[in-house]
């Protein structure tokens, strides 16, 4: 029998058959009991490194081979599997069970030797636009992401904890309670991940502001313009840059980061809108926009130094001037993101390279404003992204699934990026061509069946955009036509023609008939939902909405749908941004 090259994901740096296998006997043999007792965490992975084994089958520490990389060696006398940290070798435990998955009763003798482009590779979860995944739901994203080599992990937060004394702001939320941070924290920690506490500091404050308690706080506490859209917003978004403001996000600091481990934070910073319009104005007109921003910035960074901790900041107010960026604070770590295929990634990165800066950057799962996602921009963003971390030596990536707007998307429309951008930050030319239906496994723990059929069904649904050439930036036409208030529809819909649209229906119900093959049924459902809403959207575009029994019906399977991964709060928030009528 010839050795076939094991399915392995994500991909190995090198791997090269030996010719021969290593027979597995049934247990007791000690080969057996040597894969049935590989390192199942980081603790065991400690455990084993610390063994002088002198076993045909042994866990080796090795001092050559970099942090979280590994060496394995598959011999018909012996396996030999090396690493320099616990990362390492329980990365590589996670390979030998995959081959050993794959061939129960002899492997293949072959070398591997692997280790990642990338030394961040994080994601990041939006848990503050209505949607918060149940606890079980969490540590299960926590398990799956241990498998992609995820090694960092940010739970977006502006009000969705349960902050004591402020109640008012997060008692409709379900928001995680301190216990359940310590519990997600502890699982990290066990599987290599660090899980950094993500909190915004000044903009995207909205939830807090338009409680009266709070509006003193605010840059513009009677409301404000948006500088894109010229839209007037009634409820202030940005704290404004002053003392009461910085005591005011010590207090919350103080609540919240002594949960974590970590000796990072994400103070945010994105975003603030409204800055110079109100509090700020005469000191913005004097000083600039910038300058002002910066030293705020400089402040925030430094009550999070004060407190042992090193900030982390979204860079997108610093990369509209670079000149900036030299300016910001030394030990804090920018975070560039950009969520469209074509982004500036490289001259930014760059920059920042020049300038000896430690940073990150952030793509996009490029799922949030769709009911199916939008696939082939994802895999696009992210690519170009993490080419450009690894060219330009980024500390990493951070990858982000976003919930803008009440986060209507179903959660397996994210499966298939992020199988693709994280195996491409362990390894960058490994794994070009992405592994969807391991993905499926992996993150919707399903068999090997339905994981294809699944990846098949979402390949499918994420390129609904391209039935229509009308694009816009960060959202789904469908999304758009189901969302938009009456007003703003017919300016939506104006160029998509009626053949268009009768082709992206045809379209969706091509879409239909793989998801109902989906044996698993809250995947099943969740995706039919979105199918649902989509098809309203477009409905909605060429006239024709919803009865109320037909509305009702479908806001029922959607309630049934969220309950499922999520909690409570915010579910009728969400629902409201959904015109089915």
């Amino acid at each position: 029998m010839r050795a076939q090259l094991p399915k392995l994901f994500p991909r190995p740096r090198e791997l090269s058959l030996r010719g021969g296998f290593l027979a597995v006997p049934p247990a007791p043999h000690p080969t057996r009991h040597f894969l049935d007792s590989l390192p199942q965490n980081i603790a065991e992975a400690e455990r084993a490194l610390d063994e002088n084994q002198k076993t045909p089958c042994r866990l080796e520490y090795a001092e050559s081979l970099d942090r979280e990389s590994y060496f394995l060696e598959i011999t018909s006398s012996g396996i030999h599997l090396k690493a320099r940290d616990a990362a390492g070798l329980f990365y590589g435990a996670q390979t030998l069970r995959q081959i050993a998955e794959q061939n129960p009763e002899a492997l293949p003798c072959c070398d591997i030797l692997d280790g990642p482009d990338c030394s961040v590779r994080g994601f990041m979860l939006d848990i503050s636009r209505c949607k918060v995944p149940t606890q079980k739901e969490l540590r299960r994203l926590i398990r799956a992401l241990a498998h992609l080599r995820v090694n960092q992990l940010q739970l977006y937060i502006e009000h969705s904890f349960a902050f004591p004394g402020h109640e008012t702001v997060w008692e409709n939320a379900s928001p995680l309670l301190p216990a359940e941070i310590e519990q997600l924290d502890r699982e990290c920690a066990n599987l290599g991940i660090e899980l950094v506490p993500n909190f915004n500091t000044f903009g995207h404050m909205e939830r807090w502001l338009r409680h009266p308690r709070y509006r003193a706080l605010a840059e513009c506490p009677n409301g404000w313009t948006h500088p894109l859209t010229g839209q007037f917003k009634e409820h202030p978004s940005t704290l404004k840059p002053d003392q009461d403001s910085l005591e005011f996000i010590r207090s919350l600091l103080d609540a919240y980061l002594p949960h974590f481990r970590s000796r990072q934070v994400n103070i945010g910073g994105d975003e603030p809108w409204e800055l110079g319009q109100g509090h700020s104005k005469e000191q913005v007109e004097r000083q600039g926009k910038h300058s002002v921003y910066l030293a705020h910035l400089k402040k925030l960074c430094a009550l999070v130094e004060a407190r042992g901790r090193t900030p982390q900041f979204w860079g997108d107010i610093l990369l509209e001037d670079l000149t900036y960026a030299a300016q910001a604070p030394v030990l804090a770590i920018p975070v560039i993101w950009g969520y469209d295929a074509g982004h500036p990634f490289l001259e930014q990165a760059g920059r920042l390279k020049e300038l000896g800066r430690s940073y990150l950057i952030a793509p996009g799962t490029s799922t949030w404003q769709s009911f199916t996602g939008r696939l082939p921009n994802a895999l696009t963003n992210q690519a170009e992204a993490i080419s450009a971390a690894i060219r330009c030596e980024a500390q990493g990536v951070l990858l982000t699934a976003w919930g803008d707007n009440g986060t209507h998307q179903p959660w397996p429309t994210a499966w298939l990026p992020m199988g693709a951008g994280l195996a491409q930050a362990w390894c960058f030319a490994a794994n070009q061509k992405d592994d969807a239906d391991k993905a499926c496994a992996i993150l919707g723990e399903l068999d090997a069946q339905d994981a294809t059929i699944t990846a098949q069904a979402l390949r499918h649904l994420g390129k609904l955009d391209s039935c229509i050439e009308k694009s816009i930036r960060n959202k789904s036409l469908s999304w758009e036509f189901l969302t938009a208030q009456p007003e703003n529809l017919k300016q939506a819909v104006e160029g998509v023609s009626l053949a268009k649209i009768n082709r992206a229906l045809d379209y969706l119900e091509e879409g239909r008939e793989l998801v109902m093959q989906i044996a698993q049924e809250t995947v099943r459902e969740e995706l039919l939902v979105g199918i649902d809403c989509a098809q309203a959207g477009f409905n909605r575009a060429r006239g024709f909405a919803l009865d109320s029994f037909q509305a009702q019906q479908l806001l029922s399977r959607y309630r049934e749908a969220w309950l499922k991964r999520a909690r409570l709060g915010g579910l009728e928030e969400s629902l409201r941004g959904l015109n089915l009528g």
